[in-house]
């Protein structure tokens, strides 16, 4: 770097631009040799190094190092130490004579309490040797009805094996089959036996074959039946309904139409007119003395179905027991039915392919999920709350009648008259 011109003028700028930092670095230097006590290049080796020598007491533990620190003076009161090596001038500071010409006693040591700490996930060493015995098999496998590969599979996985160097493929006979398509011996773990393992799948194949089956018959009976329209022949469908009116139609149509027409017109002649008479006029007592006549057959009429009915009293006593017993039994059946619906379960079948069932139990998925099968079975049972949909779902609906307006209702046609035939 191209050093800096400064002007060398007056007396002022030669104290002003001078370079001390070499005097600086001797100073600092030499500071710090007094600090540390002299230099130490004029120190000798014994001062600057020293030999290590072996502890004759071994090193202490974490738990000593813990015990010691009961004894050792609190961090909060390090502060009030005196560090200084600066004697105090008054040597009596804070000296109080004792009077008492006595004999000075030891300190009685504080008695600390040990507290009972958390039990620890550590066991306890076993009181017996369980290696002194001539077999590590516990009594409960030491049964004729256990197999050995039972035995084996079960010591293995806890923590105490028979065999340590037990190879992967031991069965003469699957030596020469790959490990991840050789099913594993049947009693161990979770491995179901064989014929179990294909009754299983063929009822799991008989459900798949009538899904299929009722599949193909809707199919056959439903979508088959209904007329198909290519994408073609719906958009000209589409574009013809969408532009009715606005289009002209053709010349053929336009005939058509017209044909349609006479022939409505035709038709709509043909028809005989049907005049309404004209209704007589009544007076008001003729009208009064029908209104009366009306009523006083309409109460006999009451009084005949009256006596009617009392000589049916045992009839209607009967039919009314008759409703009771079949209001029992039809809640006697619901009882029944709610029971049987609790007692059925009807989840899906779990199956496992061939190829999956080789491993260890923590590779192999659930193909059911529990939340989606088990949600609908429990709340069947009423174990948990039904839904609100659920609920309103299940509530009686009140049987209602509806009633047309004589406004609405439609004109009736005059019955036609039967064609005479021919002689």
């Amino acid at each position: 770097m191209s050093k800096k011109h400064v002007s060398r003028k007056l007396k002022s700028s030669w104290r002003k631009h001078i370079d001390i930092s070499d005097v600086d670095q001797f100073l600092e230097e030499q500071r710090q040799d007094e600090r540390i006590g002299g230099r130490i290049a004029d120190k000798p080796d014994r001062e600057l190094f020293s030999e290590e020598k072996r502890p004759a007491k071994a090193k202490a533990t974490l738990r000593e190092l813990r015990r010691n620190k009961f004894g050792e003076l609190p961090r909060s009161l390090l502060p009030l130490v005196n560090t200084s090596n600066v004697s105090d001038p008054v040597v009596k500071r804070n000296v109080k004579k004792s009077r008492v010409t006595l004999a000075p006693v030891a300190p009685i040591a504080s008695v600390r309490f040990r507290k009972r700490g958390r039990p620890s996930g550590i066991a306890k060493p076993a009181e017996e040797d369980l290696w002194a015995k001539e077999t590590p098999v516990p009594g409960e496998l030491q049964n004729e009805w256990i197999a050995k590969e039972l035995v084996h599979h079960t010591l293995a996985h806890t923590g105490k094996p028979l065999v340590t160097n037990l190879p992967a493929r031991m069965d003469p006979e699957q030596r020469r089959v790959p490990l991840r398509k050789r099913l594993p011996a049947e009693g161990l773990s979770y491995n179901p036996a064989i014929d179990d393992y294909l009754e299983l799948k063929d009822k799991l194949v008989k459900e798949e074959k009538k899904i299929i089956r009722h599949e193909e018959h809707l199919e056959r009976v439903l979508t088959s039946k209904l007329g198909k329209m290519t994408p073609e022949e719906r958009y000209r469908t589409a574009i013809s309904e969408m532009s009715e009116g606005l289009l002209k139609p053709d010349k053929n149509n336009q005939s058509e139409e017209e044909e349609d027409d006479k022939k409505k017109d035709e038709e709509e002649e043909e028809k005989p007119v049907v005049v309404a008479k004209a209704k007589k006029r009544i007076s008001k007592a003729k009208k009064r003395a029908r209104m009366l006549q009306h009523k006083e057959e309409k109460l006999l009429e009451q009084e005949l179905h009256k006596l009617v009915e009392i000589d049916r009293v045992e009839e209607i006593a009967a039919e009314v027991e008759q409703e009771v017993q079949q209001t029992q039994r039809k809640a006697e059946y619901r009882v029944r039915k709610r029971k049987a619906m609790r007692a059925k379960l009807d989840l899906p079948i779990d199956f496992v392919e061939p190829q999956k069932l080789s491993g260890s139990l923590r590779t192999i998925e659930p193909l059911n999920n529990l939340l989606a099968t088990g949600l609908p079975k429990v709340r069947k049972v009423s174990i948990l709350k039904r839904t609100r949909a659920e609920v309103e779902r299940k509530m009686r609906r009140i049987p209602t009648k509806r009633y047309t307006r004589s406004s609405h209702k439609e004109p009736m046609l005059p019955p036609t008259k039967p064609a005479k035939r021919a002689k």
